[in-house]
């Protein structure tokens, strides 16, 4: 055990100054204020670069997941190449006809308040992710017809049309208690989570820190230090700071010029290439964006090599396709970089674009956007900036209220392409930023093929007519996902869909 560590209760001051404290959760730092964290030496620190908005995975955007996930499992597991397994609270499904699957549920398991997490909860989990009004999900459950449960052990699901992808769909479905989520609400949930997972939520202070502890009772490998305590800091600058003065074990979300200095200050530094892609996305629907041919201009005069190298130093991975969603991947058909001709589109017009984004969510998106501005202005648009917070950002463009470009990241919780062709191209997508009646039907068709090989045409397709004979959307670059680590710490283990496992973490 390291010697200058600072137990939970004390650490942290200087960050707290500077945390997201308007954002967070409803209900979180109420009776239990002052008496929260975990106890026990081996208590995990972790630094986050912001609060999450809410800890329900129902409604809440999969960036919470980083701690409730401690707490709740998905239903079906991901192994380290994203193939599903076995292992988890979901042993086995079957497609059972064109229409019905059949899903074994591991029997014997609980949830931390003693109700059952058996099949009625497996299948009420599925209802609540498919008709919850603020559904993350929604978009992607909303073939199902029903979802039952014969026995303890056994679900059934039924779908309008054939759907080959659902058990997917399942690894990034959080199990919840019915009796308990149902009593204490979303918000109620969010303040105190219950789940089946290797950890126990142990309480927070509002607006400064959250933590868990080891759950004894774990049905599976029971993890390797007594805790986690979250907090955060939005300056990148205070994350090394802290991890350099072991104020905290590890620090997530380090650009790469913080993660080279992590290095040559001794910290452990940590490099993933994620599935998460930054997107520009073009508004269709609304001037100047209207018009297909200034459309084609601003694809054409971004430069994604150029933001590439200049504000990551080559420490990112451009990315010109929209559905290759598993690193590595690209697609066949992309768009190059025109700046002449981009100008010659746009002409004498002058036409006025707002590039909105969220401020702080993304490593460097400030200077992106005004890498994306900048190249617009090149070739003769003028650009307005808009910096939004994430959450109001996000409820303008489901509610059709952004114009011109918004750029934010696309995060395949299933790594899987009609996670963004739902997303992202259906008409009642979250962005409804190209409604197309035959990209609609494209995608229906992509689902009712029998497997993930038999889809794989229909989406090059869809990609191609999104990206590049379109313009809608202008893929930018992956993100290199780099965190730092005190050299004492081993077994931090972040995944390339923005996941982090802590059980094996130890101090």
């Amino acid at each position: 055990m390291n010697k200058n560590r600072l137990r939970p209760r004390q650490m942290m001051a200087p960050a707290l100054a500077v945390a997201i404290a308007t954002s967070g959760l409803a209900a979180c730092g109420s009776s239990d204020s002052g008496k929260s964290g975990a106890s026990g030496s081996d208590v995990v620190r972790a630094l986050l670069a912001a609060q999450p908005a809410t800890l329900d995975p129902i409604v809440g955007p999969r960036s919470g997941q980083v701690i409730w996930a401690t707490m709740l499992e998905p239903l079906i597991k991901l192994d380290a190449d994203l193939n599903m397994v076995d292992s988890g609270l979901v042993t086995s499904w079957t497609r059972t006809d064109q229409t019905s699957w059949t899903f074994k549920v591991r029997p014997g398991i609980s949830f931390t308040n003693g109700e059952k997490a058996d099949a009625a909860a497996v299948a009420n989990t599925i209802l609540l992710t498919r008709d919850s009004e603020a559904s993350q999900l929604k978009t992607y459950f909303t073939n199902i017809v029903s979802a039952e449960a014969p026995d303890a052990t056994t679900v059934v699901v039924k779908t309008k049309t054939p759907q080959y992808d659902l058990p997917e769909l399942l690894t990034t479905v959080y199990l919840v208690p019915p009796k308990y989520y149902k009593e204490k609400g979303s918000e109620g949930f969010a303040a105190a989570p219950v789940g089946t997972g290797p950890y126990l939520w142990a309480g927070s202070h509002a607006g400064r820190d959250m933590s868990v502890k080891k759950n004894p009772d774990y049905w599976g490998a029971k993890p390797s230090n007594d805790g986690v305590t979250f907090s955060w800091a939005t300056e990148a600058s205070q994350r090394l700071a802290l991890v350099q003065s072991k104020s905290v074990d590890v620090a997530f979300d380090l650009p790469p010029t913080k993660a080279d200095e992590a290095k040559k200050a001794g910290l452990d530094v940590v490099s993933t290439t994620t599935a998460m892609k930054i997107i520009a996305f073009i508004d269709s629907t609304k001037a100047p964006f209207k018009d297909p041919k200034l459309r084609e201009a601003a694809a054409l005069a971004i430069d994604r090599d150029a933001i590439v190298s200049g504000i990551f130093d080559g420490k990112a991975v451009a990315d010109s396709g929209l559905l290759n969603v598993k690193p590595g991947a690209e697609p066949s058909r992309s768009v190059t970089p025109d700046p002449a001709k981009a100008k010659e589109l746009v002409g004498g017009a002058s036409p006025t674009v707002q590039i909105s984004y969220p401020a702080g969510q993304y490593t460097n998106i400030k200077e992106v956007s005004e890498a994306v501005g900048g190249n617009l202005e090149k070739v003769g648009f003028k650009v307005k900036y808009v910096p939004l917070d994430y959450g109001t950002l996000t409820k303008r463009i489901i509610g059709r209220e952004v114009p011109g470009v918004s750029i934010f990241a696309g995060v395949p919780n299933v790594p899987i392409p009609d996670y963004f062709a739902s997303g992202f191209m259906k008409t009642t997508s979250i962005t409804g930023n190209c409604p197309d009646p035959k990209t609609d039907k494209l995608i229906a068709k992509a689902l009712q093929q029998d497997n993930a090989e038999a889809a794989s045409p229909i989406y090059d397709e869809l990609n191609t007519i999104g990206v590049v004979d379109k313009h809608c959307y202008v893929p930018l670059y992956r993100q290199v996902f780099n965190y730092a680590t005190l050299p004492n710490v081993k077994g931090v283990e972040f995944g390339p869909l923005n996941t982090v496992d802590f059980t094996k973490t130890a101090l």
